[in-house]
């Protein structure tokens, strides 16, 4: 059910400052180079002049409405700052979160409507092809620039540039995500990747290190796997991260590439029945006698409460949606949790699948809830809501200076291996089509097949290869 929350009043308002110099010129370079704002002597030096131009409770009094995702805590972090919104710009910000498919559906309705009932979105980074490329938002650019609409100390250049690539840059000439200088969506309120969960305890006893290549991550498996724990787990359910992250992060973590060509040159062709790509499914069939019974109906409730309550040795998992196993509340055995970088083949690099979500301002907006719009934007996305993700939920931030908090390092280690993990992912290639959603969803069929012994290895992805290229085909991506 969609949760559908409003904004009170506490606190007081806050003030920021305006400078001199170019503003677009120094904090877009900075977010290009991964440099933050704090670092910027100029712009520092600057701050103190944008305190006349900027006023924090212009848009008082409107109401502005977010959709939003109602999986993954992010709604349960923003409603527990809602008061603090309202006093520090009085706006009311009215949220309604739905699950992942009705939030897809209705927010393809709404941007496609004469005018969006919802003057923001958020939308995953798998989408950015399909919604921002389609013309459906906004560009950001003239109110980034505008010393007046945007907050002194909202810093453009924390933004982890990985998350930018993601949901904020986008090419229309080339229909190209993560290229140029126009900016169309925010880091928000996460993104994230994947990285290595294992029980530290068991691992000692055993006087076993924690796994770095996937021999070893088999090799723990066997050796610690019992009546009452599994050996590991791995998402096995016809689910959409069967493929992305637990197929995905062994195969191009093995060697292998999803993609050649490119969709604009109708030359884009899948290889997933390469070697490397029957391979990465084999290992998920090799793991089932060290996985618990029902491995092949896990989703992310089953694994996370499997690991949260002991049950599970080891797993890699997006590192936002496993955070409950690490918070005491929550888990029995989060004192005993170690977290590292995935595993991968001989001279493969660690990294995994970038995750994530953006937050734009729809096209077809009400022009005179625009600006309001952007400025309720900047404050769910701002430095505080960052902080407060981590701190309650353990939810991925997006914006470096949250990963490198000293006191947040020290109460949550993991928080290294995430922002590594961010920082290193890899955009998977279909994301650049509108058809990611439909192909990656015959994947998982195929492959939930396969893992219930209804075929093999190879035949499942002999299967997928041919359902991607007609797909492909149609599409006009393959000649």
């Amino acid at each position: 059910m969609a949760k559908r929350t409003t904004s009170g009043r506490t606190g007081d308002s806050s003030k920021g400052a305006r400078g001199g110099v170019n503003r677009r010129q120094v904090i877009k370079g900075a977010g290009a180079a991964g440099v933050t704002a704090a670092a910027l002597p100029g712009l520092m030096g600057a701050r103190q002049a944008f305190a006349a131009d900027y006023d924090p409770m212009k848009y008082a009094g409107t109401e502005i409405n977010i959709l939003m995702t109602g999986d993954e805590n992010d709604h349960r972090a923003l409603d527990d700052l809602l008061p603090e919104m309202k006093a520090e710009t009085g706006i009311d910000l009215v949220v309604s979160a739905p699950a992942l498919g009705p939030l897809i559906e209705k927010t393809l309705q709404n941007l496609k409507a004469e005018q969006s009932a919802f003057e923001l979105i958020m939308y995953l980074g798998f989408l950015t092809t399909q919604q921002v490329g389609g013309g459906f938002f906004s560009q950001l650019n003239d109110l980034i620039d505008d010393p007046a609409e945007t907050p002194p100390d909202w810093d453009f250049g924390d933004f982890i540039p990985a998350a930018m690539r993601n949901v904020g840059y986008y090419d229309m000439a080339t229909g190209t995500v993560g290229k140029g200088s126009d900016v169309y969506g925010i880091p928000g309120l996460h993104s994230g990747s994947v990285i290595y969960f294992y029980r530290k305890d068991l691992f000692e006893e055993a006087g076993l290190q924690p796994a770095s290549t996937w021999d070893e991550f088999m090799a723990a498996a066997q050796a610690l796997h019992s009546d009452d724990v599994a050996g590991c787990s791995f998402i096995g359910a016809n689910d959409f991260s069967l493929a992305t992250v637990d197929w995905y992060t062994r195969f191009i973590t093995t060697g292998g590439s999803l993609m050649s060509g490119d969709p604009n040159e109708k030359n884009f062709m899948p290889q997933i029945n390469s070697p490397e790509g029957i391979n990465a499914l084999q290992m998920l069939i090799d793991y089932l006698p060290y996985a618990p019974k029902n491995v092949t109906q896990y989703g992310f409730a089953e694994n996370v409460d499997g690991f949260s309550t002991g049950r599970i040795a080891q797993m890699i998992f997006w590192s936002t949606i496993a955070g409950p196993v690490l918070n005491e509340e929550n888990s029995l055995v989060a004192d005993v949790t170690g977290t590292a970088h995935v595993p991968a083949g001989p001279g493969q690099t660690p990294r995994a699948i970038q995750g994530g979500w953006g937050v734009g301002i729809p096209a077809n907006v009400d022009p005179a809830k625009r600006n309001a719009a952007w400025r309720a934007l900047t404050w769910i996305t701002n430095k505080r809501i960052n902080r407060h993700s981590i701190e309650a939920y353990n939810i991925d931030a997006n914006r470096t200076s949250a990963f490198k908090d000293p006191e947040l390092q020290e109460k949550f280690p993991y928080l290294e291996h995430s922002l590594s993990a961010i920082e290193n992912a890899v955009t998977i290639p279909t994301s650049r089509i509108p058809e990611f959603f439909q192909m990656n969803a015959m994947m998982n069929v195929e492959f939930n097949a396969a893992l219930i012994g209804a075929q093999d290895a190879k035949t499942a992805c002999d299967n997928v290869q041919a359902q991607w290229e007609d797909v492909l085909r149609k599409a006009g991506h393959l000649a």
